[in-house]
């Protein structure tokens, strides 16, 4: 499973990250071509989140970083320009994504306003059968606006959490968060062989992109849809069955995620007014309440009636015949 991390381009040669970085493109004309080189700044990379996608841990003879994919595959593709993203190329990139077959795409870049041309992309990757991933954003401490791609619809918008669950101070609140995901003091890959830990919903997006690369390789034949709800029903929540303004449908638990194995509706709505944590259906097995108190009802009325034919048929056998008479 491939999947694309639209930003600064990757640090292909990273030890934990060989043989796992796939020719990708940059779309600003920079020197990074084929989006195997990181032309970011040092909390700006995408060599973060190839890390936690898909790093392999061979590093220091094995002590390295490992991803929660290590057996995928990342496609840099390159959106900056003078240490800034820029939004036409980012539409860009999420449109070769979708178009050259990647079903996973982890956006990490964001802007304050949506362009069209933003829009347009991912409606089009979306179409596509892409789960299209982004962090919510860092600015809960300043104003709280929704970030874009993050906002549109359909794309499932992650906030980030600490090691307790709690919500990271400075990550985007309300709004149409979709899930949680590690963001807070994330040890992960940095180019030039480097390491580096993080803050950031751009540090907890790629969690869900690789959870969503896991189930897409499990199940190959589940639509994007079908993932993205997966992961809302199998999520951990605070304390409520539903939807709540800081955590979303709860924090991605991936290993649940993939050991619940039930298909979830194919015609799952993946707009934010969509996403529903879906209950076990009632099977004919196990009726819900209305239809065993009907059943039992039933049982009840049914043994009433088979005493109330054995009591006809006894009193009339008891009963003396008709014209019984002495007369001779």
């Amino acid at each position: 499973m491939t999947v694309a991390v639209i930003g600064t381009g990757v640090d292909a040669k990273h030890p934990d990250l060989r043989g796992r970085i796939v020719r990708g493109k940059d779309f600003t004309g920079g020197t990074g071509g084929s989006g195997n080189r990181d032309e970011g700044r040092a909390a700006e990379q995408s060599t973060h989140a190839a890390g936690i996608i898909v790093g392999t841990g061979r590093n220091y003879h094995g002590d390295g970083v490992s991803g929660l994919a290590p057996e995928a595959q990342v496609m840099p593709l390159g959106v900056y320009r003078d240490g800034k993203p820029q939004a036409d190329a980012t539409a860009k990139a999420i449109r070769h994504a979708a178009s050259h077959g990647v079903r996973v795409i982890d956006v990490a870049v964001s802007f304050k306003r949506p362009t069209p041309g933003l829009r347009s992309a991912v409606k089009y990757a979306i179409a596509q059968d892409a789960v299209v991933v982004a962090g919510a954003g860092d600015n809960g401490k300043e104003g709280n606006r929704p970030s874009y791609p993050a906002a549109l619809p359909g794309v499932v918008a992650v906030v980030a959490t600490d090691k307790k669950g709690a919500v990271w101070t400075s990550s985007h609140r309300g709004g149409k968060l979709t899930l949680a995901a590690p963001g807070v003091g994330i040890l992960t890959t940095a180019r030039n062989n480097n390491y580096w830990t993080g803050d950031g919903t751009g540090y907890a997006a790629p969690w869900v992109a690789a959870g969503a690369a896991l189930l897409r390789s499990e199940h190959p034949r589940w639509n994007s849809r079908q993932v993205v709800q997966k992961l809302i029903d199998t999520a951990d929540r605070k304390g409520s069955t539903g939807h709540d303004p800081a955590h979303g449908f709860g924090r991605i638990a991936p290993a649940k995620a993939l050991a619940d194995r039930a298909a979830p509706p194919a015609s799952t709505d993946l707009s934010a007014a969509g996403h529903r944590p879906r209950t076990k259906p009632a099977s004919a097995e196990e009726p819900t309440g209305d239809e065993s108190a009907l059943v039992t009802i039933g049982v009840v009325a049914g043994v009433l009636v088979v005493l109330a034919v054995l009591a006809v048929v006894l009193i009339s056998r008891r009963r003396p015949p008709h014209n019984n008479s002495r007369n001779g």
